[in-house]
């Protein structure tokens, strides 16, 4: 890896709202590929709701009319 770069970002999800994490893009040399890793702070509401988002995935709670 050629280059860290650190940077917090928002995600918005339709259902638990804003997401903040950080984000840390590794760069390969050439810079022709990046890596994106996102993370919550511990025991922060930001992870307890990317906690949820794997328990609740892609299921709809409403009735389709």
């Amino acid at each position: 890896m050629a280059q860290r770069l650190v940077d917090h970002k928002i995600l918005v999800d339709p259902q638990l709202g804003d997401i903040e994490v950080d984000c840390q893009a590794l760069f390969t040399e050439d810079q022709s590929q990046a890596l994106l890793v996102l993370t919550a702070a511990p025991r922060s509401e930001a992870e307890e709701k990317i906690r949820l988002l794997g328990v609740i995935g892609t299921e709809r709670f409403t009735t389709p009319v």
